[in-house]
């Protein structure tokens, strides 16, 4: 195994919380060619390191936060990825995170932090370079997100150091806990926020001098500045630029039919004028924020400026948290619903199941299966920002009946509700789902359904895009900048990048060879742990209740929806007709490790 020649430090920090040691794994250019870093670096260590039916509450559970090759250097818009087996649905799991955090990890001379172990008292890693340190938390356990930075910047006496933290629900282990990154952005939908709840872990610090290694500076910086060209030349993106993803929810309602409305009940919901991005911009942004070499600048700051939340300083709404915290609750205050993302912030809570949670437990208010008094008294209504704030509390600390119900997440609650709540516990693969219905947007089941996660809007709207995600998710590039806006140029753009940087011959048909190998490592631990094609299904609300109103009226999910994406996602992942990895698809990926494994599992699914 030979040592990379750029792109990359060889090495990966290893933090065992158990022992207090710290210590270095390397990693060979041979393994960094084949999964890149990333989510596909975490999917390697996962299926290579756990046996079948693995705990992952385990001590020996760790969390793989991954840069890409990227990260660090001039390429438009890199990010970090975390990566664990979840402690929510048991599945592989993997969250993209903008920010610096991820070249900041790079900077510090690292291709990736591996967390292992479980400490005894709270404890939080400072990073400074090749100096790490496991360092009390004491003082920060049971402060929120916000409160628990400026602790870590004040005592790291740098404030560029950048944090990843756990709030009160990641704490107490709520399993749909977020981890918040720079105190605006979430590595959510994985449970990680959980899993270092119960490490021990508050929060990570990192910082950084060191320059990556690159072995044609010129070729690669010529490369770099081209992939931000064709972002800077497609105007598909000054949409983008303009509103952030905000702006994607009056598009998603006036235009695509697609907007998560009442639990799922409907797309159409005429008061999202009172929430979207021209709300936004009258009342409420002042600033817009990019991540490095970004030309799209998709965030964006701003303040409340009267009413009861005045002087709220917050971030959004994105499309994801106005969609589950605003239409989906059927808000018509614009404030009331930038508190309720806030604290989800706050409290280091995933926005998206959070609103997927009370969104169900309105609808089984509505439905008579819940009352007042089994939520601790609170009167649960339809757009009701305060009753929804209490209850975030509540779930955040596990407190009460409310709290201790729905921390649970909708499919364990209807399965303890019963009364029929299954058929409006709206879930794939055990997690709540994102804020596009599939009806209106029949390509987004690809992502819900066949993504390895299970319920993410992030992994493909088609199986091609699903390789394509793949990798982008393993460069920890962001979609916007390297996925969507240079469409059929992507694998010529990353393969012009990629080489000068760590001095390789990447082709273009190697290119999508890697993104098959991830996913279908991917797919192999998902297979371990029970999942075939019996789960790569949407929720029934969907293929059974057309859409009553808006713009996609009468739409549903099909049967031979279901069975083109199904047989379109099979075949060129080289699966068979369960969903399965064959022999042969393992042994030309050179995954040849997995076989008995995935034969054995077959046996039983």
């Amino acid at each position: 195994m030979t040592a990379p020649k750029g792109g990359y430090f060889g090495k990966v920090l290893e933090v065992d919380l158990s022992k207090g040691e710290i210590k270095t794994r390397e990693l060979s250019d041979e393994t960094a060619r084949k999964f890149i870093g990333g989510s596909g670096l975490g999917a390697h260590y996962l299926t290579s390191e756990y046996k079948a039916h693995h705990d992952p509450w385990a001590e020996d559970s760790f969390l793989f936060i991954g840069p890409g090759p990227l990260n660090g250097t001039f390429c438009p818009s890199t990010r970090a990825s975390f990566v664990n087996q979840s402690v929510y649905t048991g599945l592989i799991s993997h969250a993209e995170v903008g920010g610096h955090f991820g070249n900041e990890i790079k900077w510090a001379g690292w291709d990736g932090i591996y967390i292992k172990g479980k400490s005894k008292k709270p404890v939080w890693l400072s990073i400074k370079d090749d100096k790490v340190e496991i360092r009390d938390a004491s003082k920060m356990w049971g402060k929120d997100t916000e409160t628990a930075e400026e602790m870590i910047l004040k005592e790291m006496k740098d404030p560029y150091a950048r944090t990843a933290i756990i709030g009160p629900a990641g704490e107490n282990m709520v399993p749909y806990a977020a981890v918040i990154v720079e105190r605006t952005r979430a590595a959510a939908r994985t449970s990680t926020g959980a899993l270092m709840g119960n490490k021990k872990l508050k929060a990570i610090s990192v910082r950084g001098t060191k320059a990556v290694p690159t072995v044609d500076p010129v070729k690669f910086t010529e490369a770099a500045k081209l992939s931000l060209q064709y972002n800077v030349d497609r105007e598909a993106w000054q949409g983008i630029k303009r509103w952030g993803t905000g702006g994607l929810l009056e598009l998603k309602n006036w235009v695509s039919g697609s907007l998560i409305t009442k639990n799922f009940q409907t797309t159409w919901y005429p008061d999202i004028e009172h929430l979207g991005g021209e709300q936004a911009a009258r009342t409420f942004w002042k600033r817009h924020v990019a991540c490095n070499n970004c030309p799209v600048h998709c965030m964006k700051l701003g303040v409340i400026r009267d009413g009861k939340y005045r002087g709220l300083i917050a971030e959004g709404p994105e499309y994801e948290t106005g969609g589950l915290l605003g239409s989906n609750l059927m808000m018509k205050d614009f404030s009331g619903m930038m508190a309720l993302i806030e604290l989800c912030d706050a409290m280091g809570l995933d926005s998206i199941s959070t609103g997927g949670v009370l969104a169900f437990t309105t609808e089984c208010v509505d439905r008579g299966v819940l009352k007042a008094a089994d939520l601790d008294g609170i009167n649960v209504k339809w757009g009701s920002a305060d009753a929804y704030m209490q209850l975030i509390r509540k779930i955040a600390y596990k407190e009460g009946k409310a709290g201790k119900l729905l921390s649970k997440g909708v499919k364990k609650m209807s399965q303890e509700i019963g009364k029929g709540s299954e058929a409006w516990a709206v879930q794939v693969k055990g997690k709540e789902i994102a804020a596009h219905d599939p009806r209106g947007d029949k390509a987004r089941a690809y992502s819900y359904a066949m993504g390895q996660c299970g319920g993410d809007h992030h992994e493909g709207d088609s199986a091609d895009l699903g390789a394509r995600w793949a990798m982008i998710n393993s460069l920890c590039m962001c979609s916007f900048v390297g996925g969507v806006p240079w469409l059929k140029e992507t694998p010529g753009v990353v393969v012009n990048m990629l080489n000068p940087l760590c001095g390789w011959d990447m082709t273009d048909q190697e290119y999508w060879v890697t993104a098959r190998r991830i996913i279908t490592t991917e797919r192999c631990f998902n297979v371990r742990e029970g999942i075939s094609s019996k789960d790569d299904r949407l929720h029934k609300r969907f293929l059974t209740e057309p859409l009553p109103e808006g713009p996609k009226k009468g739409a549903i999910f099909t049967a031979e929806d279901e069975k083109k994406m199904h047989d379109s996602y099979y075949k060129l992942f080289g699966w068979d007709e369960k969903g399965i990895p064959t022999e042969a698809t393992l042994k030309s990926l050179g995954l040849d490790y997995l076989i008995d494994d995935i034969q054995t599992a077959r046996k039983s699914l």
